[in-house]
């Protein structure tokens, strides 16, 4: 008898209930195992690892648990797929197709426990393909009934769910205005008033302390308390909610909650930040001198305008004229007695550039910040789905107009004394920016003033701050030692260390290959000298580690860094 080894996949769209001791993960891979065990006599057997996508939608096939499987698949590691049902795997039948396309060349079946086909027949792809065209109807009219049921609750003034704004709580599925955050959002409104610009606001709110709401997420971790970011700050002074209103689409419809700024207010604060640069993006920019013009603003909140320095110079006996390019502050006054902030253009727009291509390149921070704002993974998806059409832009051909895609993002840049600070619309990849719900992000770029001659040349800082992350370092260390264990007997399975730790199952397989990460990697995150993305959430998220040591560098980052160095 030929041993089958068959792996089971697990699915679900949402992520509530998840926390529960069983969910309906337990419930399908239960049901799976029930099956393979009933097929013993065929020499059926269950494979250790768990394929499981908790909180994925079946429309993309950006699913961590689903690449995992993808890979074993390639490498030979599975001979048959059992699923509690086939819209588990996808909805859609352009991704069954491929995904057919690959258990084939693999040899590898394909098993649905409640619907009893297999893949090897031609009726069996037949019934395959009726079943996952009733699935991708079914998930296309669900989503345009959500997206009605959405306009019209709105249209009434509705609140829809997702991030409760600050100032307000969720009570009864409506939002109830706060009281002490109500009254930091009048401080907030106020502060800027008086400031003048967010740069200024936001460094009186940290002399004040006012911080953003705390919490406790499902996981039992502390979130938030922290101090307002500036792109934080420009959607807070934007948002229409906190003067009873809710926008939806390019709309603004009278809502049903109390407001928390008076209209007087509101209208002072919409002219000031007009006044100030504040203007929303749009999706595409007219064409200028530099790709930074209207984009880029000095630490006192002053527009950045493009110039230039012109120098004679000869080359191969000819006489010619060069120019310099640069960013300058404009004097808003003429009276204005802040020295004016001057960098140079080129150098200032390779490090917005590359900057912006590794944010879109880091799909949990493009996810987390697409989810912060309440999006399902449908959208969620489509984003990541944009974000990587738009950083594989051709920049061979038309790098021009790949760059002003890429800037089109951006609704701001400030310039800080050690940093550049960018805050941007996510949902401007997805096209039709004024009927979208904007979906802002900000992030830092660090960088130093060096003096080179007469020139100074913005460069971006070294990696040489450490910064030890305690979880990163307790997961390596975690595989580590149960690499240890296994090896030298203290423990008989994964599973022993599965049930020992109180994990679930999956966490302890997906975590162990990092006892076998390159020393240099395990040196550098010990002290702390890892890139800015490698975080222990990107470690668990990570479909495959690669044994090759080069290769890992290049996948979790260290290759730049070494090259920087």
């Amino acid at each position: 008898m030929i041993r089958q080894r068959c792996a089971i996949y697990t699915r679900k769209s949402t992520e509530e209930g998840l926390d529960q001791d069983f969910n309906s993960l337990d419930a399908q891979r239960e049901a799976c195992a029930a099956y393979i065990l009933s097929q013993k006599h065929e020499g059926w057997a269950e494979l250790s690892d768990c394929y499981d996508d908790g909180g994925y939608s079946g429309g993309s096939m950006e699913r961590p648990g689903l690449q995992q499987l993808l890979n074993h698949v390639r490498n030979g590691r599975i001979d048959i797929i059992v699923v509690y049902k086939v819209d588990r795997l996808t909805r859609s039948l352009s991704d069954f197709a491929r995904m057919v396309d690959t258990f084939d060349r693999a040899g590898v079946s394909f098993v649905s426990v409640t619907q009893a086909f297999n893949t090897t027949s031609s009726m069996g792809r037949l019934t395959l393909n009726v079943l996952l065209s009733f699935a991708q109807f079914e998930r296309e009219v669900t989503a345009e009934r959500i997206r009605d049921k959405i306009a019209a609750s709105k249209q009434k003034g509705m609140w829809m769910g997702g991030s409760v704004p600050f100032g307000y709580e969720a009570v009864d599925k409506a939002l109830a205005v706060n009281e002490a955050e109500a009254t930091l959002v009048r401080t907030i409104y106020a502060e800027y008033l008086a400031a003048g610009c967010v740069c200024k606001l936001s460094v009186r709110l940290r002399e004040l302390n006012i911080r953003s709401r705390r919490w406790v997420d499902r996981h039992g971790r502390n979130k938030g308390g922290k101090i307002f970011s500036q792109g934080a700050l420009y959607y807070m002074l934007r948002n229409p909610i906190y003067i009873g209103k809710t926008r939806h689409k390019n709309e603004v419809h009278e809502g049903l909650h109390a407001a928390i700024i008076d209209d007087a207010i509101w209208q002072s604060v919409q002219v000031q930040l007009t006044k100030q640069g504040g203007r929303e993006t749009r999706a595409k920019r007219r064409r200028s001198d530099r790709v930074l013009n209207d984009l880029l603003f000095d630490s006192a909140d002053r527009k950045m305008g493009s110039t230039y320095a012109s120098k004679s110079v000869t080359r191969d006996g000819v006489q010619q004229t060069k120019r310099y390019w640069y960013y300058a502050s404009t004097k808003s006054q003429p009276d204005d007695d802040i020295s004016v902030e001057r960098l140079p253009a080129t150098e200032i727009e390779r490090v917005v550039l590359s900057a912006l291509s590794d944010k879109l390149s880091d799909h949990v921070w493009i996810a987390d910040h697409v989810r912060a704002q309440g999006a399902d993974a449908v959208l969620v998806a489509d984003v990541l789905r944009a974000a990587n059409t738009l950083n594989q832009s051709d920049h061979g051909h038309g790098e021009a107009n790949a760059n002003q895609d890429l800037l089109s993002l951006i609704a701001r840049v400030t310039v800080l004394q050690d940093r550049l600070q960018v805050s941007m619309n996510l949902a401007s990849m997805l096209g039709n920016e004024n009927t979208r719900e904007p979906v802002p992000a900000s992030f830092e770029i660090p960088f130093e003033r060096r003096q080179n001659g007469r020139a100074k040349p913005i460069v971006i800082a070294p990696h040489n701050t450490a910064n030890p992350d305690p979880e990163l370092i307790s997961l390596v260390a975690d595989a580590r030692r149960w690499a240890q264990e296994l090896m030298d007997g203290t423990v008989s399975s994964i599973k022993q260390i599965t049930d020992r730790e109180g994990l679930r199952n999956g966490v302890v397989s997906r975590i162990l290959p990092l006892a076998w990460l390159a020393p240099d990697i395990s040196t550098a995150i010990l002290a702390g000298r890892q890139p800015a993305h490698l975080t222990a959430k990107a470690l668990r998220d990570l479909t495959e580690l690669p044994l090759d040591w080069e290769k890992q560098r290049e996948v979790l980052g260290f290759q730049q860094i070494r090259n920087h160095r």
